[in-house]
């Protein structure tokens, strides 16, 4: 047997995280000692903590490292990897937009140009809304699971969806670590049981801009907007809004997807 500390050494895997893989059940000392707490390992365990550990090195989640040591499945490790590459490779483009980006606005040739500003009417439609605080990096996860909701409410309750969900985010002020969101879909009559709420979008003047593409460009909408109400001497009067025109839903191809951002806007001198 060896102790935790000779263990980590042999391994080179920290006392923390053989800790915190012990409480979540991925890699269990062979005794705990009941009264000290002391935890001791077989020598077979070193092959484990070294398939973690390199597992690890590669971002895995811990709950797909779990799916891998405890199935020993080559066919299911295969299908996870795969799927881990995938997101790494996306990850790896957006970080080659962000750094593009970022020279951008260093060598001052960035834009804010995305498209023309327009102010639309909007009505104050009937919608279902699911409501929730997220941290900004968790969207497509949060959005994924709302919208899949939505849809299975509406279903379940005979709603007509009348048009594309969106999305609200009421906070005054933007703090990406914790972003709360109103996930709604458009529906004649909603019916509202649990957390999914019926109600309508708020009606009023809504200044808009298309943005064209992946999510991951969406701030430079919002960023246009910005810069539209300043030179137009006009400000948010209440959430910002994202309406799916086209959205994963309809496409896995990311370039053909087209968000509506908009922002409902008051004229601190005379209306629009």
């Amino acid at each position: 047997m060896l102790s935790i500390g000779t263990f980590s050494r042999a391994t080179h895997v920290s006392i923390r995280a053989l800790r915190r893989y012990h409480e979540q059940g991925l890699l269990v000392p062979a005794e705990v000692d009941p009264v000290t707490g002391y935890r001791s390992y077989r020598r077979e365990q070193i092959l484990d903590a070294q398939l973690i550990r390199r597992l690890r090195d590669l971002d895995l989640p811990l709950a797909a490292v779990g799916h891998i040591v405890d199935s020993r499945d080559p066919a299911l490790t295969a299908k996870v990897l795969a799927e881990h590459r995938f997101a790494l490779e996306e990850r790896r483009a957006d970080l080659d937009r962000m750094l593009t980006d970022l020279a951008g606005l260093l060598d001052g040739s960035a834009s804010l140009d995305v498209g023309s500003v327009h102010v639309r009417q909007q009505r104050a439609e009937p919608v279902i809304v699911l409501q929730g605080r997220t941290p900004e990096s968790d969207f497509r996860a949060f959005f994924g699971r709302a919208f899949a909701r939505l849809g299975a409410h509406a279903a379940r309750h005979g709603l007509t969806v009348t048009g594309p969900g969106g999305a609200r985010f009421p906070d005054r002020q933007w703090d990406g670590d914790d972003v709360e969101v109103e996930a709604f879909l458009p529906v004649r009559d909603p019916v509202a049981v649990g957390t999914v709420q019926a109600a309508r979008l708020p009606a009023g003047r809504l200044a808009v801009v298309l943005h064209a593409g992946g999510y991951d460009g969406i701030d430079d909408a919002h960023a246009a907007l910005g810069d539209w109400a300043a030179a137009n001497g006009v400000e948010p009067a209440g959430s910002l809004q994202e309406l799916y025109l086209v959205s994963p839903g309809d496409t896995a191809d990311p370039a053909a997807w087209r968000t509506e951002v908009g922002w409902l806007v008051r004229n601190e001198e005379e209306p629009l």
